[in-house]
């Protein structure tokens, strides 16, 4: 095997289709979600690449340690593998709503899926690729609204902008390393998920601009943002730059 990719939130929107882009012989693709993906398993056996399918609810600590033990199982026994990947995809953007309005927990799960989850699955990586000679590389999706307060999405412009530094973090610890792994935070643009619907039936200071951007066709399909993210990934520059957006790239083309 020359490649284990790991992608979370596998089961539908950005996350589905990652990982359909890493379908591949040569690669063990370990997918996980809360939910399950009938369509991506049968498209792997068929296509004769290698998935292993991994039902969690990252909103659950102790199921996410639990889960944390058994990647790192899998990727120990894949330690001659030519290059380790993570791809944190797993999100939410609840709870919507002004500051004062916020309860604890709502904001448990959201700091617990986006944040917590994310932390703890990167970790339980790093450990077990560490004595592994292959290349390792990390990649998260954040979002511009990590790098820029929106009214009513505290929450999610938070647990993002802790994405960010723990990416930051990453990289400053990992250039002491003899085999460095490379990461990134890279926010997608706004995209056409199911994200977006709970997003445009919510109320708050900006709701008008996300209503446009759908009536004008300015989302980003997945399939269209997949293609590009797993590009970027496999950059031979991947890592240069710890924070990202997909939409500079776009703008530069």
């Amino acid at each position: 095997m020359r490649e284990i990719a790991i992608v979370t939130g596998a089961s539908r929107g950005l996350g589905a289709a990652i990982a359909e882009r890493l379908l591949a012989p040569h690669r063990l693709l370990v997918c996980v979600a809360r939910s399950g993906n009938d369509a991506l398993v049968a498209r792997a056996r068929s296509s004769g690449a290698q998935i292993d399918y991994l039902r969690c609810d990252l909103a659950d600590a102790q199921a996410v340690d639990a889960l944390a033990v058994s990647l790192g199982a899998r990727l120990r026994e894949h330690r001659d593998a030519q290059r380790f990947v993570l791809v944190n995809n797993a999100g939410v953007v609840e709870p919507i709503g002004p500051i004062e309005k916020l309860h604890t927990d709502p904001l448990a799960v959201s700091l617990q899926v986006n944040l917590a989850s994310l932390m703890r699955l990167t970790a339980a990586f790093l450990d077990a690729t560490d004595d592994a000679s292959g290349e390792r590389r990390i990649l998260s999706i954040s979002s511009g609204a990590a790098r820029h307060p929106i009214a009513g999405w505290a929450a999610y412009c938070a647990t993002k902008a802790g994405v960010d530094m723990f990416t930051r973090c990453i990289v400053d610890e990992q250039s002491r390393r003899a085999n460095p792994a490379r990461a990134c935070a890279l926010a997608p643009g706004v995209l056409d998920t199911q994200m977006q619907q709970t997003i445009r039936s919510a109320d708050f200071p900006s709701i008008d601009r996300f209503r446009q951007l759908k009536a004008q066709g300015g989302l980003v399909a997945p399939e269209e943002a997949a293609a590009r993210i797993v590009a970027y990934l496999d950059r031979d520059d991947f890592g240069a730059h710890p924070l990202d957006d997909l939409r500079d790239h776009a703008a530069r083309r």
